[in-house]
């Protein structure tokens, strides 16, 4: 079965594409953050070709995700950063969760005019929170991913260590109360 966001295609409706920095656009090779696989051509095709909104939402500080972007040489591409300080909900216990609503906002676009492309249980989850399709993409440790694969269709990838039951469980968490722990 394939899991939540391995089948979600781009397609032409689509007005805006949200991406999480971090292992989904960038990777870090030794000390200097670099494009993964396949990102540049993506951005091209989806800026040039597209009359399609690019914007990055992080959970990380401002300032380190501009520099990531601009070390990969990636800042031009996008009409906007959500980050820490702009696009976050604080949801107790210490979890947070991007919101994706800012930038749907700021771009007057509804939830079925957007995508968001993220590698992780939570980035899933704050895409189902809006109901925007989601794309899952792998870390940057699977190395045989292209981003590029994304311009013609769906991710595919299917990974055992993401499922709909790891976000299930993340959904459920709850901050112990009673003073126990």
């Amino acid at each position: 079965m394939p899991q939540f966001g391995a089948t979600t295609t781009i397609t032409s409706d689509v007005r805006l594409i949200i991406l999480d920095c971090f292992e989904t656009l960038v990777e870090l090779d030794g000390t200097q953050y670099r494009p993964r696989n396949g990102v540049p051509a993506f951005l091209e095709h989806y800026t040039r070709t597209r009359p399609t909104t690019l914007v990055v939402a992080s959970d990380t500080e401002r300032e380190v995700v501009n520099a990531a972007l601009d070390q990969a040489g990636l800042v031009q591409w996008f009409a906007a950063v959500y980050h820490l300080g702009n696009a976050i909900e604080h949801l107790g216990g210490g979890r947070i969760r991007k919101r994706l609503d800012v930038p749907m906002s700021d771009f007057q676009v509804t939830a079925e005019q957007t995508v968001f492309i993220g590698d992780s249980p939570m980035d899933a989850e704050a895409a189902r929170h809006v109901r925007v399709p989601f794309i899952r993409v792998p870390r940057s440790e699977d190395s045989g991913f292209s981003f590029a694969a994304l311009i013609g269709g769906p991710s595919k990838y299917n990974s055992a260590e993401f499922s709909a039951t790891l976000i299930d469980r993340y959904q459920r968490r709850r901050p112990k109360t009673d003073g126990s722990g």
